[in-house]
């Protein structure tokens, strides 16, 4: 039992470690709005980069006078909406620069749903950040991503969707983009991604076909 408790506090501090870092990486600077699914008490938002505008974070059981607080001390603005994750995030199409999950598609009965809203949220050439524990018969969270051909592209790791103890989903999909000035940020997407993580070697990647 005291092995099994040690290793789940390793994996818990490093899957936080990985958070920040995608977060970090991903969310670009001065990104005026950012969609979190998820948002628990506010941890993410220390992760975030400070020129960020707002973070608008969607969770069923939001607390938006812990989280005005969190995000005080953070210094991130942030706009809390206590509704369920599968529900329209009311963002109009194409206005956010990232959406970051933690939790939220792998606690989801429809996780299918809030990838549909995350993709017709975001702006195009902008990712989608998932970080999801996929344990206790949790599934279907890359599945519902690489589903949607709003997607380009995907990376997950398959490192870490494989754990004996405590699997994850953890990756990043980029919207679609037609125009073909910003296919570089698509690449330096998957760049950071493996850097984020730091399981570079260990990457399952899809393509969409045009």
């Amino acid at each position: 039992l005291g092995g099994f408790a040690i290793a789940r506090a390793v994996v818990y501090w490093r899957v936080q470690f990985i958070t920040a870092s995608m977060i970090g990486r991903h969310v670009p600077p001065g990104a005026r709005r950012v969609l979190e699914y998820g948002v628990g008490q506010g941890r993410n938002l220390y992760y975030y980069p400070k020129n960020t505008g707002m973070v608008v974070g969607v969770d069923p059981d939001a607390k938006e006078d812990l989280l005005i607080q969190v995000s005080v001390a953070a210094g991130v603005p942030f706009v809390a909406k206590a509704q369920p994750c599968e529900a329209p995030n009311n963002q109009p199409d194409g206005s956010v620069d990232a959406v970051i999950t933690t939790g939220a598609l792998g606690a989801s009965k429809d996780p299918a749903a809030i990838v549909r809203e995350a993709a017709r949220a975001l702006k195009p050439g902008a990712p989608l950040v998932f970080v999801e524990d996929m344990s206790f018969g949790k599934g279907g969270v890359i599945d519902a991503v690489e589903a949607l051909d709003d997607f380009e592209r995907t990376e997950c790791d398959d490192g870490w969707a494989t754990l004996p103890l405590l699997p994850h989903a953890i990756g990043v999909a980029v919207k679609r983009d037609t125009d073909a000035s910003n296919k570089g940020a698509t690449s330096e997407a998957g760049d950071d991604f493996e850097s984020s993580t730091g399981l570079a070697g260990k990457r399952s990647k899809k393509r969409r076909p045009r």
